[in-house]
């Protein structure tokens, strides 16, 4: 009795944190921050849950900038935009698998990447891993690639700590955009967003000013550093490349638009180092159109210093069109 009684109020105790964990893995679209809901429809549409029995003509991969630059809507076939904010050749990756799994192979495939992007993981940690991106059963494959090529960025701590935790809802994890949202308090926002992404499928902005003249980021590098970050992203740009290949996919490889401040004041090492590695990328494919120049725009085109509006990108859409 003494111990049914212990058990009881063990029980008891822990009803509240389990409360707290069922409501953290049910409802993250109470509590998530304004990236989730882009990630949820990415995984949904390549998963088959939205758009079920859809398929695509074109299928868009790449970063924030790719997401805000191809707007569907405006190809003549039916296209869907999974690029995502922060995201790299690993995500894309396993979004496009998972894709091709549960719909017909689409004609294109368009890739694009800030040059940022395919040497420098810089989300895994905040995005992939905190919306559990990457499927369950593919994780062991992640972190073997991220120990082999020595990516510090995606290895962290090591599946069991970096990925557990997350997976299992723990409040140590989520508890902080639970007190920022109040438990439900960005519901209505994120909904707002997730319909209006499945209404552009997959398009969105970012950057809320209507011109934009300041550089980006981009130029305060000097140079393409190879790192173990650079390996595992060059490994899965071609892991995305033979996927392609495998299923007689033609592969775009194109470059986003960067405003006149930005281009004139990038390092010129850096730039045709970057124009170098592409160049070398492309050689994985066997059906593949690519380019290495930076296309340059007035900032009127830019929401910020590294994104095109509305404006911008409708000119960046009809240039992409009007080339292939």
């Amino acid at each position: 009795m003494k111990i049914l009684k212990f058990c009881l109020k063990c029980i008891l105790a822990a009803l509240p944190a389990i409360a707290l964990i069922a409501f953290t893995l049910l409802c993250p679209m109470c509590y998530m921050d304004e990236e989730y809901p882009s990630w949820r429809l990415e995984g949904e549409i390549a998963d088959g849950k939205v758009f079920a029995g859809e398929d695509f003509d074109t299928v868009i991969l790449g970063d924030s900038g790719a997401m805000s630059a191809l707007i569907p809507e405006m190809f003549d076939g039916n296209c869907v935009n999974l690029a995502l904010g922060g995201a790299t050749s690993l995500e894309m990756y396993y979004y496009l698998d998972r894709y091709l799994s549960c719909h017909e192979a689409p004609e294109t495939v368009i890739i694009m990447f800030a040059p940022f992007h395919y040497w420098n993981v810089d989300n895994y940690a905040t995005r992939t891993v905190y919306f559990k991106a990457i499927p369950f059963n593919r994780i062991k494959e992640v972190y073997t690639n991220a120990f082999s090529c020595d990516s510090p960025s995606v290895w962290n701590d090591g599946p069991v700590n970096s990925e557990l935790r997350p997976r299992c809802g723990l409040p140590s994890v989520y508890l902080p955009a639970l007190k920022a949202a109040r438990f439900t308090g960005r519901y209505d926002d994120n909904k707002r967003a997730y319909e209006e992404l499945i209404r552009t499928k997959g398009w969105g902005s970012f950057g809320t000013a209507e011109s934009c003249y300041d550089e980006s980021y981009e130029t305060s590098y000097k140079d393409l550093k190879v790192t173990g970050d650079t390996r595992i992203l060059a490994l899965y740009l071609q892991k995305i490349m033979r996927l392609c290949d495998e299923h007689d996919i033609h592969i775009r490889l194109i470059q986003p638009a960067v405003n006149n401040a930005t281009f004139d004041n990038l390092n010129e090492h850096y730039y045709a180092s970057y124009r170098n590695f592409i160049k070398e990328a492309a050689t994985v494919s066997d059906d593949i159109e690519y380019e290495t120049e930076l296309r340059v725009y007035d900032g009127k085109y830019f929401s910020d210093s590294s994104h095109l509006n509305r404006k911008g990108a409708e000119k960046f859409t009809k240039e992409i069109l009007e080339t292939q």
